[in-house]
């Protein structure tokens, strides 16, 4: 990944010098603010009923504090024009759903606002329900869920101090997600290892969505999804719903939003990911269909050029990305949907006894590694009445991943010691009924077939029997999955959530059926309890199944008869509003069953795997393991109102595992607590210009590990680790604070916005790993990244 981080040979000086400039260029662009007619901007949406997905007529939509407004036509969609620009609220309202408002939705110049809201269908006339969501901020879906679930857009990816318009970095910020190495996104949730989240795009189930990400991963240097193309999207962190599976961990259910089918427009931008360009806009100005394209390459040949270090040594990295959304109505055959992302990425790492600043790889080997990934779907929806409609998808997903690793011995000279070449790719079609009975009955049912294509060709330099494969196969199998998921509201106070999901992998005919609960009482109107209980299971990275294992002179396959791993959710929750104040309070329980572990007595389990690249080598795995999680999480949140936010969560957690031998130790994900605090304020100069400052603190448990016997490494050459002692050191506490300085200016047509994000502004030094250097014989420590300025410059036209 690149990261900014300030040469070791600069002065003070120079940085002042630095620092000054930047001050004189912001003031430099405040100065010149022009006082003319006031900017306006256009709002356009659909109002959607949030049970059967179908447009609302008749609603009426308004801009609080204004006498602008629209009424929504017979597909529910409406205009508003003659906006002026900055944060405005929409409130919605309809005789037969209960009303609502929309906050902190931004007008900008360059770029008309897009938005989708859904409207719940009252149960009665009563004023009591007229209430209900009265002062909801956000008016989405949220796929049936009870708990832990959090919704967010585009906005909420660039709004946080050190979130590098980075979605996984963003999510960090939740109560119950851990990630606290700086130089990858990999989220951890409650506890768990970051392989149980899913990551899903349209529906669909992806590969890594990360740059330099590894196969069977779900992390990455540099987020390889653009954050500008991200519609209104949630992310689940447990007891989640039965449409999702295939995961024990969380869900990131990501959704592209729609271009803008009335007018053409721009977006170019340059920063910490790259230089970015964007283009949006009807096909025609008679049709409604719309076109939706980003695409990205990295820049650190830029970077260089103004003094500043990419963060990985010698190393240059490159990579490239693109994302797409192509809307195609129809008057009676429905709408159809073209959407797809991919992108592919390279870096060669020099081993270098002067490199410190590495933490990529160490000083006695090379290591050469590029990865693609890419995803392609059509989507077709269809209503056959104002109720009942379904959405068939087909789609393609794939990955690769090639990887080089030579060691290095006393002359510099390269020795071959590891070799991947790895291939997954998937053809999927799914089908999902969307079926609404009356305001209080809904169900949704679907069934997914993915064909699962692979292609393994890995080896590795055993000191004993030579260069040796240890992962050759190529083939295909089958996995099949189906849903049913039913909700009921009783009442305007009592609603259930309930469903089922199974799964069936044809590689060893293994399946799973999982049940999921979930109750939700309002108290009163602006508080509500909620109790859910989820079983999930998942199947093992594919390649796992064919690690080849050494036996009487020839080679067999002993992880082929892997089941899925298992895992039971408990949650409950307290939530409550007051005086544009949201609390919530939720305390779970998780355990784990069906774990792989060794076949002999080990402390190995697959519940850590994810704490570094790849998805782990071991063989002669068996489904004997365990562990659970639990802890209890707060959130206080102040929503963008009255120019200034306010987020803190705490997360107070225990996360224990058994491996084979039966011996409970903690997960090296265990960090024990986690405390977020993020604010910020903007201030509007006035209708042209706005300022921001934002602010993150972190605070958090240390990086579990296993100390290393001195004596024993002397003796073998390498690490010899405490196998009794697993995790059960902890490195000094993470401590981190960014702090984000921006800059918009709305001109008559085009909206230019600047930020400088100076991460980890108090230079701690947080330990990244501990390691044997056994050219030394001595133990090392690897710091993760000192005080560095991320700078992004966009504009909109």
């Amino acid at each position: 990944m690149i990261n900014l981080i300030p040469k070791s040979t600069y002065s003070i000086q120079d940085h002042l010098k630095r620092k000054a400039v930047f001050l004189f260029f912001l003031m430099h662009l405040v100065s010149f603010a022009a006082i003319g007619q006031q900017q306006v901007q256009t709002l356009r949406g659909r109002v959607l009923d949030q049970q059967s997905k179908n447009g609302i007529a008749d609603v009426s939509v308004s801009i609080a504090g204004t006498a602008l407004g629209s009424i929504t036509d017979n597909s529910g969609a409406f205009s508003i024009f003659n906006i002026p620009l900055g944060r405005i609220t929409v409130q919605v309202s309809h005789i037969g759903y209960e009303p609502g408002q929309l906050q902190n939705i931004v007008m900008e110049a360059g770029k008309e606002t897009l938005i989708t809201i859904e409207m719940m269908e009252r149960l009665d006339v009563t004023q009591d329900s007229v209430l209900v969501l009265a002062k909801k901020e956000k008016l989405t879906s949220r796929q049936m869920a009870t708990v832990s679930a959090a919704e967010f857009n585009a906005e909420d990816t660039r709004r946080f101090a050190g979130s590098r318009n980075d979605i996984a970095r963003m999510a960090s910020n939740f109560a119950g997600v851990n990630s606290v190495n700086d130089g990858r996104n990999d989220i951890i949730i409650r506890g768990n290892s970051p392989l149980g989240l899913l990551w899903r795009l349209e529906g669909v189930d992806i590969p890594n969505p990360n740059h330099f990400g590894s196969l069977g991963a779900t992390g990455g240097p540099v987020g390889m999804l653009n954050n500008n193309v991200i519609g209104q999207s949630a992310f689940y962190t447990g007891a989640f719903p039965a449409q999702f599976g295939n995961a024990t961990a969380g869900v990131f259910d990501l959704n592209l939003r729609k271009g803008n089918n009335h007018k053409k427009e721009f977006t170019a931008q340059v920063g910490f990911n790259g230089l970015e360009l964007g283009a949006e806009g009807p096909f025609s100005k008679k049709s409604k269909a719309s076109y939706l394209i980003y695409y990205r390459y990295s820049i650190p040949g830029l970077i260089s050029s103004l003094g500043l270090d990419v963060g990985t040594g010698a190393a240059i990295p490159a990579y490239q990305d693109i994302s797409l959304k192509i809307d195609l109505p129809t008057k009676k055959a429905g709408q159809f949907s073209l959407f797809g992302m991919g992108g592919s990425s390279n870096i060669d790492f020099k081993g270098d006894l002067k490199d410190t600043s590495n933490f990529y790889n160490d000083p006695y080997s090379n290591l050469y590694n590029s990865s693609k990934m890419g995803v392609i779907g059509l989507k077709h929806t269809y209503f056959f009445n104002s109720s009942t409609s379904s959405i068939f998808t087909v789609a393609a997903t794939g990955s690769q991943v090639i990887t080089r690793q030579d060691s290095l011995d006393t002359d510099r000279i390269p020795h071959k010691n590891y070799r991947e070449d790895g291939r997954e790719w998937r053809y999927v079609a799914s089908l999902v009924i969307n079926k609404k009975f009356s305001a209080k009955d809904r169900l949704m049912a679907g069934v997914t077939a993915d064909q699962l294509h692979y292609n393994y060709s890995d080896s590795i330099r055993d000191w004993q029997h030579g260069f040796i494969p240890f992962l050759q196969e190529r083939n295909q199998t089958v996995l099949l999955r189906a849903y049913l998921q039913w909700q009921h509201r009783f009442n305007t106070k009592l609603t259930l959530n309930s469903g089922l999901y199974t799964q069936y992998l044809a590689l060893n005919k293994k399946s799973s059926v999982d049940p999921r609960l979930g109750l939700r009482y309002a108290i009163r109107n602006n508080s509500a309890l909620t109790l859910a209980y989820g079983g999930h299971s998942q199947i093992q990275s594919l390649m796992t199944y064919f690690h080849e294992t050494l036996v009487n002179g020839g080679y067999i396959q002993t992880n082929k008869d892997l089941g899925f791993t298992k895992s039971h959710h408990l949650v409950a929750g307290w939530e409550h509003s007051r005086n544009n104040w949201k609390y919530k309070l939720e305390g779970y329980g998780q355990f784990l069953n069906n774990v792989p572990v060794e076949r002999h007595a080990s402390d190995w389990s697959a519940l850590n795997i994810g704490a570094g690249y790849g998805a782990g080598l071991e063989d002669s795995l068996v489904n004997k393991g365990s562990g659970y999680n639990y802890g209890l999480e707060l959130t206080a949140e102040k929503p963008f109102s009255k120019g200034y936010y306010v987020l803190g969560t705490l997360s107070l957690y225990d996360s224990k595992y058994k491996g084979s031998n039966d011996v409970q130790h903690n997960t090296v994900f265990n960090g024990s607590y986690l405390l977020n605090l993020l604010g910020g304020k903007e201030w509007r100069l006035n209708d042209m210009h706005t300022i921001a400052v934002d602010f993150k603190g972190v605070f958090a448990g240390g990086k579990r590990y296993t100390p290393i016997d001195v004596d024993a490494s002397r003796e073998a050459g390498s690490a010899i680790y405490e196998e009794a002692r697993s995790f059960e050191l902890k490195t000094k506490a993470y401590y981190r604070m960014d702090l984000k300085l921006s800059y918009r200016m709305n001109n008559k047509k085009f909206m230019q916005e600047f930020f400088v994000d100076f991460q980890n502004i108090t230079n701690r030094k947080n330990v990244f790993s501990q390691w044997y250097d056994s050219r030394s014989e001595k133990i090392r420590t690897q710091h993760q990244l000192g005080f560095w300025p991320n700078f992004n410059y966009r504009i909109q036209f």
